[in-house]
């Protein structure tokens, strides 16, 4: 069994080591270390080699958003997951493009953190379906999916990726646009290919991360 080494990083004491509690519960997942602040969540990144590290966004001084931006450019294969009470898509927004590869809000339970865990851990995006329909919203609408060729989506595709996000389905986008149903999933499979993503969530990711979209 492979043992996840996670480092929390929280400024409130009694917040980190509730964590680190629920943590020790799961038998495949070890708390490595507890850092109160993003530099000494960066020294203690280089001693203790983390899996994962957990990262809270309020930090004195360096917020967990700089913290994040510095251990990537450090310690890149390492993978960041913000915790936090921030319930905001721009907080997210920023978290990613700063190298975090997942964000989930405090009020998550048990089971949602442990999972978001092993998400990280084996390279799949994390992020609340709310922020992330709220960013792909943002985003087409803008239309500026189209940043490089010759993976630019067409207007096609955005005009279908806007009324995804905004809760249809391909049935009902088919009707909408009076195209056919098949037609509809090819478009929105050379969209997530173009991407190289997966669902909606990485799709959203992806942008920002990669500068298509601006907040």
């Amino acid at each position: 069994m492979t043992i996840i080494r996670v480092l929390i990083v929280d400024d409130h004491r009694l917040v980190a080591e509730s964590i680190a509690r629920l943590i020790k519960d799961y038998s495949d997942l070890q708390v490595v270390g507890l850092a109160g602040s993003g530099p000494e969540a960066i020294s203690l990144a280089r001693h203790l080699n983390p899996s994962v590290i957990l990262m809270d966004i309020g930090l004195p001084g360096m917020d967990g958003v700089d913290a994040t931006w510095t251990l990537k450019r450090q310690f890149p294969a390492i993978p960041v997951l913000m915790l936090t009470m921030f319930d905001h898509e721009a907080y997210a927004i920023e978290s990613l493009r700063a190298g975090a590869s997942g964000y989930l809000v405090k009020t998550a339970g048990p089971d949602d953190l442990v999972q978001a865990i092993h998400a990280v851990c084996a390279g799949k995006p994390v992020l609340p379906p709310h922020i992330a329909s709220a960013a792909l919203q943002r985003l087409a609408t803008r239309g500026r999916l189209h940043a490089r060729d010759p993976f630019a989506l067409t207007q096609r595709e955005i005009q279908i990726l806007q009324l995804m996000v905004g809760g249809l389905d391909a049935l009902e986008i088919s009707r909408r646009l009076v195209l056919s149903p098949h037609t509809v999933r090819n478009h929105l499979k050379s969209v997530y290919k173009k991407l190289g993503v997966h669902d909606r969530t990485e799709a959203a990711i992806h942008a920002y991360r990669q500068g298509i979209a601006k907040a």
